[in-house]
């Protein structure tokens, strides 16, 4: 059965792949909810959850762990039947540090400045009307997006030093990790297989990665991060730097609400770069990416002329 996967095309085992990911999201989902309706508490909350407001509901809990599922069954077991596809393909190894602490250090601190850039692109983003013919599909939209705001809202109250651990994990740590072993360690080498041009394999994978979020108010700032992971995968040759980048970005949120809700910092460091007359440092956050960016590229273009033997993807 493994050959017969490694030598179909490569969109058929995209789409072997993804089935694969959702049946086993299911069946995890299932795990988590079966229990809970047997309980005789219902699930109706699953239908609509941004019905949910009090934090300490247990359906709260159960849409965590089901998030959780979700990501291991929609992204981490397709990732591993990948690799098991593929056992001998190095492309984007999931952990390589050898050579590149210098990088990792630089995308680190490239993703930390790049935050006013990414508020300034969502606010623009969100201020974006259809035209009046399509009225009806942007109120879906603004629906969905106060739905999820909502529902983030609730995940992220936070009453102690565990909660903040608890949702680190989950909208930090897992997601890095699911979401970046999937859409750049699975995604992007097949449709590079397919295109055989690395730009157009990171940006269609960062487009369909904005997309699978359903949250069209901030599809572009979404899609600009995908291509910067993408980018830092293809010329790193390692999943270690998009994980990083995506672990800072959205632990800082994480971090920002927890102070904001101590009231240890301003409501307005959560949208630096948005805030009226912040556009200077919006510009400079632009200016810090594509250094950063560039830092990466050059770095890894010397690590490949000195340590040939090392994974480094052609540029």
């Amino acid at each position: 059965m493994r050959e017969a996967l490694k030598n179909a095309h490569p969109l058929v085992q995209f789409s072997a792949l993804v089935l694969v990911g959702f049946v086993s999201m299911f069946i995890l989902l299932g795990a988590i909810m079966i229990p809970f309706a047997l309980s005789g508490s219902g699930i109706g909350f699953i239908s609509n959850p941004g019905s949910v407001s009090d934090p300490n509901e247990p359906a709260v809990l159960v849409l965590k762990l089901m998030q959780i599922m979700q990501a291991i069954g929609l992204f981490v077991i397709p990732y591993l039947v990948f690799r098991w596809i593929y056992k001998q393909d190095k492309t984007y190894s999931l952990i390589n540090v050898s050579g590149r602490l210098g990088m990792i250090l630089v995308f680190g601190l490239t993703i930390v400045s790049a935050l006013p850039l990414i508020n300034y692109l969502a606010e623009w983003n969100s201020s974006l009307s259809l035209p009046a013919a399509m009225s009806g599909i942007e109120n879906w939209i603004r629906g969905m997006e106060a739905d999820a705001e909502a529902l983030i809202r609730v995940f992220l109250s936070m009453d102690s030093v565990g909660d903040l651990m608890f949702n680190l994990i989950l909208i930090a740590i897992i997601p890095a990790i699911a979401e970046e072993v999937f859409f750049r360690g699975t995604m992007q080498p097949l449709i590079l297989k397919v295109a055989k041009n690395y730009h157009v394999a990171i940006w269609v994978t960062a487009f369909l990665f904005s997309f699978f979020h359903m949250q069209f108010l901030g599809f572009v700032p979404r899609m600009i991060l995908g291509a910067v992971f993408g980018y830092a995968a293809h010329w790193s040759g390692t999943l270690l730097l998009p994980m990083i980048g995506h672990l800072i970005n959205n632990g800082l949120a994480v971090i920002i609400t927890w102070y904001i809700g101590i009231d240890a910092i301003e409501e307005s460091i959560e949208t630096i770069g948005a805030n009226e007359g912040d556009a200077l440092f919006a510009l400079l956050s632009s200016a810090v990416l594509i250094a950063g960016l560039t830092a990466i590229y050059f770095s890894s273009q010397r690590l490949k002329r000195k340590a040939p033997e090392i994974e480094i993807s052609e540029a």
